[in-house]
């Protein structure tokens, strides 16, 4: 990958903990009693694995908050059973094969677990914590970033940071190009 070295799992600052698995990575967030996940990962063993390192359980998981339906970001979802889950409303396309993925030729599976959509400019309350949903599309039809507390903003896939500057990366994977680089332009201006 074009990124820079990830740090390998664990906290990364107050509250916010670090899940690498490789070739994706969960941030969670710690909220009140309880975690909110943002992406699943690609296998449930993986997650479980690095929740392990942590010493957290995934029944601590509230709430799985997706970025989008890649496989490698929903392929885990079985890992937290009892989380509340939330996809970005636009990305349903991409799920009930309206919006095709790769060369128009590919589309993203379903999944098992029932979720419920967010839109774009939404503000979700999960007491103690507050995360404005952000659409930012381009690497998917419906990606979403999300800005936590005010402070942490999870961008998800439509960003990727080389030598220190966000970089445009494997536009091959990209589904519009030119909405990627006007989702990191809007989310520059936070």
């Amino acid at each position: 990958p074009v990124a820079d070295k990830i740090p390998g799992t664990g906290q990364i600052a107050d509250g916010l903990y670090l899940l690498n698995l490789g070739f994706v990575c969960i941030y969670l967030v710690k909220s009140g009693d309880s975690f909110i996940s943002f992406d699943a990962g690609m296998k449930s063993e993986g997650v479980l694995g690095e929740l392990a390192k942590l010493g957290i359980d995934a029944a601590k998981v509230s709430h799985v908050i997706l970025t989008h339906s890649d496989r490698d970001h929903v392929g885990g979802l079985p890992a937290f059973p009892t989380a509340k889950i939330f996809l970005p409303e636009a990305e349903v396309a991409m799920i009930n094969r309206t919006t095709a993925r790769f060369f128009g030729f590919i589309y993203n599976k379903p999944f098992a677990e029932s979720y419920e959509t967010l839109a774009g400019g939404q503000e979700l309350n999960l007491a103690p914590t507050t995360i404005r949903c952000i659409a930012s599309p381009g690497h998917t039809a419906g990606h979403m970033s999300y800005l936590v507390n005010g402070s942490i903003l999870i961008a998800g896939d439509t960003l990727n940071v080389a030598g220190g500057k966000i970089v445009m990366d494997r536009g091959i994977i990209n589904i519009d190009n030119k909405k990627r680089r006007d989702s990191i332009k809007r989310l520059a201006a936070l």
